[in-house]
């Protein structure tokens, strides 16, 4: 923010150069692009770009996982040209973790049900919810697995908007508006829907996968991002970093238990 804040409005947040009209001459980024901070001009520039696919998204990649938080420190000081949209990343990879979900294991009522424990929670629910069902069992079970493979991955945008306006909260004293907040968020949801992919390519180490790539990889990651983009000061990054990274971690576990028990319910 505070690039954008001090650089003058002629020259382009982009590249650098001179502005002389709507458009830069060097980088073709548009004059006014930086200072649109509505969730709309996001948005608008996502569907701008939805069907060009380039190398910057290569090179976005590259910076989402070796650089937390930089491609949102670039996003939010003008940067725009240079990286792929923040929600075209997100949508690209939730997409590429449902098609391998599906291809993998489609059949989740048997890593739930059969393969699991006798006294896992989740597992009595779906019984229980099974047993009160109308439906036969084969039904029930193809309609929870309908249910789960077709919204594990949008159950998560509840979970992003909860983890969004969060952040808000905690720097409602900082000038940053919501739609930067919107940015640091898809950013960071699609480095952890890339782990979410790991855990399920390694999901045969046992729960020690589980707990590598859902929660501490990520946790990580978050304080590195949190301090990059928000703080300049390490103890107040650590504060901030423990209290968003709990939160996380309940989000996170929220959105799985809860896409299962609403799946469980909705097949009955």
């Amino acid at each position: 923010m505070d690039n954008l804040n001090s650089t003058p409005a002629h020259i382009c947040q982009n590249c650098g150069h001179d502005l002389s009209g709507n458009y830069c001459s060097n980088c073709g980024q548009k004059s006014d692009e930086v200072f649109k901070k509505s969730v709309f001009s996001i948005l608008g520039h996502f569907f701008e770009e939805l069907f060009t696919w380039d190398s910057r998204f290569f090179s976005s990649m590259k910076y989402l996982f070796l650089k937390p938080g930089y491609l949102t420190h670039e996003y939010i000081s003008g940067r725009i040209q240079r990286y792929v949209s923040p929600l075209k990343m997100f949508l690209f990879t939730s997409l590429v973790l449902f098609f391998i979900m599906l291809k993998s294991d489609p059949d989740q009522y048997k890593a739930l049900v059969d393969e699991a424990n006798e006294d896992d929670f989740m597992r009595e629910f779906i019984l229980s919810e099974q047993n009160s069902s109308s439906n036969s069992k084969e039904l029930f079970v193809d309609n929870f697995n309908d249910q789960f493979n077709d919204n594990v991955t949008i159950y998560i945008f509840v979970i992003m908007f909860l983890f969004s306006v969060l952040l808000k909260i905690v720097y409602i004293t900082k000038n940053y508006y919501y739609s930067e907040h919107v940015v640091f968020t898809l950013h960071f949801f699609t480095f952890v829907l890339w782990n979410f992919l790991l855990g399920v390519i390694t999901q045969g180490l046992g729960d020690i996968s589980v707990l590598m790539f859902i929660y501490l990889v990520p946790g990580v990651y978050l304080f590195l991002a949190i301090k990059r983009v928000y703080h300049r000061t390490l103890w107040k990054a650590v504060i901030a970093g423990m209290f968003l990274t709990f939160s996380y971690w309940l989000l996170v576990t929220g959105w799985v238990i809860g896409t299962v028990l609403l799946s469980a319910v909705r097949a009955a």
